[in-house]
């Protein structure tokens, strides 16, 4: 079979994923991401590089490529190509977190999969596959998405086969940071943008600051010094520099440069987020769906809530740049936030409690986060990656 990964970025499931494809006898494979030559630099290029051919999504000559390549399948996992690149489409999860997808959202997929395959997704679709984590993830699809139940084959995480036997180990990845990961702990900061800062919701920002943007920074200034009371380093992950504001960004590497023991990374820049959780040792999240990987490891993770009733105000990059969409007083949840597999923090204080337990005690989250794994993800056996490889074989040999 022919496949084509046509990729937001080269991370998670579709990392995975493409990795297994990429060594199976029975499969020729065409790669398509977003920042390629980034991608390039980093370990997980280095230790596992692809055989297969490697594409930037945005060259001009890639939409010509991928048609001569004559595609079975294409595997999207955010975005979709705008040209028939192929007539059978699998369509992953873009991680497995607590925010619903927004409707809007979900009506721009499903007319993607209805222009490449000739069939609403809301219709049983023999050209369609989409990939879910669990029996109570492929539910909500179905109730939520208004998938047809056939489209929908639950296969569990392909990334957790790589963070349950990762390609290096700590030791191997410490020249890769400016920080101490071997010999210090690491305490990851990854916070989600879609609340275009930090907190999700009221959180009393009177309390940290004079405004919004004050909190953050009184609070990660905060992070940073009650790790290093710790003897730990701080690996601080920041999404894509466009997506947030020039003076909000500028004040965050500001605040990192001021502390020896931090490291500012961008995920545009330095894409391999594996890496990362080989070398953390803690996590503080604000309900990013990338959390939800680490845990797999066991180890601690704090998770920072939105305080009850709270309004939430959501973020959206526009051609104007980064704009607030109006404040949402009921948030639908895929999940609740108090559903989660660490450590949760309603406010500053709480959150500073949790990072003392979390860098004191290796393992007060490793039975709640088996827990939750066990209730939202299937098969955590190593195997995912070549169970979704299975179904889409079984997807291309249909008419």
């Amino acid at each position: 079979m022919r496949v084509l990964i046509w990729a937001s970025t080269l991370q998670a499931d579709i990392l995975a994923l493409a990795q297994h494809l990429d060594g199976r006898p029975d499969t020729e494979l065409l790669v398509a991401a977003e920042g390629v030559e980034a991608w390039r630099r980093e370990p997980i290029a280095r230790v596992r590089p692809f055989r297969a051919p490697l594409l930037d999504r945005a060259s001009a000559d890639t939409p010509a490529q991928v048609r001569a390549f004559g595609a079975d399948v294409v595997v999207c996992d955010n975005h979709f190509p705008e040209f028939p690149a192929a007539s059978r489409v699998c369509f992953l999860w873009h991680g497995l977190g607590w925010k619903a997808k927004d409707p809007k959202d979900i009506g721009v997929n499903a007319g993607h999969i209805q222009r490449l395959t000739g069939i609403d997704p809301r219709r049983p679709n023999p050209r369609l596959l989409a990939q879910c984590y669990h029996e109570r993830d492929r539910d909500w699809r179905i109730r939520s998405w208004g998938y047809a139940p056939e489209n929908c084959v639950v296969t569990g995480s392909c990334f957790s086969d790589l963070i349950l036997s990762p390609p290096y180990s700590r030791a191997d990845l410490a020249p890769d940071y400016r920080i101490d990961v071997a010999g210090r702990k690491t305490l990851l900061l990854n916070f989600g943008w879609h609340y275009g800062r930090i907190f999700p919701g009221s959180w009393q920002p009177r309390l940290l600051g004079s405004s919004p943007m004050d909190a953050d920074l009184a609070f990660v200034r905060a992070l940073f010094a009650r790790a290093d009371v710790h003897g730990a380093s701080v690996l601080f992950c920041l999404h894509d520099r466009w997506r947030y504001e020039p003076a909000y960004l500028e004040a965050l590497h500001r605040e990192a440069g001021r502390f020896p023991h931090v490291e500012l990374k961008h995920k545009n820049e330095r894409p391999d987020n594996l890496a990362d959780l080989v070398v953390a040792d803690a996590w503080v999240s604000n309900l990013s769906s990338f959390v939800t990987f680490f845990y797999h490891s066991g180890r601690p993770s704090v998770h920072l809530l939105p305080q009850r009733g709270a309004k939430i105000r959501y973020s959206r990059v526009t051609r104007f740049g980064l704009r607030a969409r109006p404040a949402e007083p009921e948030v639908e949840w895929m999940n609740q936030p108090e559903d989660n597999g660490g450590l949760s923090a309603y406010d500053a204080t709480e959150a500073l409690a949790a990072v003392d337990r979390a860098l004191t005690e290796p393992d007060c989250c490793r039975e709640r986060a088996q827990r939750w794994l066990e209730t939202h993800v299937a098969g955590s056996d190593g195997q995912a990656s070549r169970r979704l490889g299975d179904a889409i074989a079984e997807l291309a040999a249909r008419p």
